[in-house]
């Protein structure tokens, strides 16, 4: 395990929240940002990644049947922001490639990487052009692709900061990032007053909670811009109880960001995020 820093402010000064197991997390007393702190290395994440995933045909197929609803409507927010436009797409952490395959039908020329070697022989089985690697490792041209997609990965990274710049230098000049993360600190801090028991940060796998504001923050200080937040559709669990959580909550929450004319995001809940690359180098 390592100590870290503030990936926003760069700052040591935090406050405890809770432990998960042999894992603290800490919120940054400057700018808010939740993470764990010590972190494990990356060579135990890889190592963890390698079953991290569903891996039968049943689970596989509610994975995709789950983030159906995600998927058609990033697609819908992307198609909207770039125009009438078409080019290359990469999905970081694509998993079994559902949204590559959703890309594709609609015409955008997509591909994806990701460090599960059975997620990436299963959508190479598929037909996809997916690759067992990381972003750092494909070493991309720079201004390479059009857009950027992260479902549920930037929580997952060591040091967000540092994809976030790479992922900047290999988008094209007014290039489209489009990242989704949940807000699991609202719920753990709503449990702890009623004084019930949770791993909801799901550490060592997640290693930063973004908000909304933390999240724009990080982007802004790697080089984007025009940064917009929204509900961003549903997932949709397999379990009956699960799936009106989440119907139930992501309706509300649409509808409460739209009569607030986007001023108002429920807390708690998954967001998608999407953010423009300006033409500024980033040193």
């Amino acid at each position: 395990m390592k100590q870290i820093k503030c990936h926003i402010c760069n700052s040591d000064r935090t406050w405890f929240l809770k432990k998960e197991g042999n894992w603290n997390i800490v919120q940054c007393e400057l700018c808010g940002l939740v993470y764990v702190n010590p972190q494990p290395e990356e060579d135990f994440l890889k190592e963890h990644y390698q079953s991290y995933l569903p891996e039968s045909q049943s689970d596989i197929d509610n994975w995709g049947k789950m983030m159906a609803g995600v998927f058609g409507e990033s697609l819908r927010i992307i198609n909207k922001t770039t125009g009438a436009r078409r080019g290359k797409l990469l999905d970081i952490g694509c998993a079994h490639g559902f949204f590559i395959e959703a890309a594709l039908n609609t015409g955008w020329e997509a591909s994806g990487i990701d460090l599960s070697k059975q997620a990436v022989q299963y959508a190479e089985g598929r037909g996809l052009e997916v690759s067992n690697s990381t972003l750092f490792e494909k070493k991309y041209k720079d201004n390479y692709f059009d857009v950027i997609t992260m479902f549920y990965v930037l929580e997952h990274l060591p040091d967000p900061g540092k994809y976030l710049k790479e992922i900047h230098r290999v988008l094209k000049p007014s290039g489209v990032l489009l990242v989704r993360v949940p807000h699991t600190t609202p719920i753990v801090k709503m449990l702890k007053m009623f004084n019930i028991s949770n791993t909801l940060y799901d550490v060592p796998s997640h290693l930063t909670d973004f908000s909304p504001q933390s999240l724009k923050h990080i982007l802004k200080k790697t080089g984007f811009n025009a940064i917009r937040t929204s509900i961003g559709g549903m997932t949709y669990p397999r379990s009956l109880s699960e799936r009106c959580i989440s119907c139930f909550f992501g309706t509300v929450g649409t509808i409460l960001h739209k009569i607030t004319f986007g001023k108002y995001l429920l807390p708690g809940i998954s967001k998608t995020t999407i953010a423009i690359k300006n033409a500024k180098k980033i040193s």
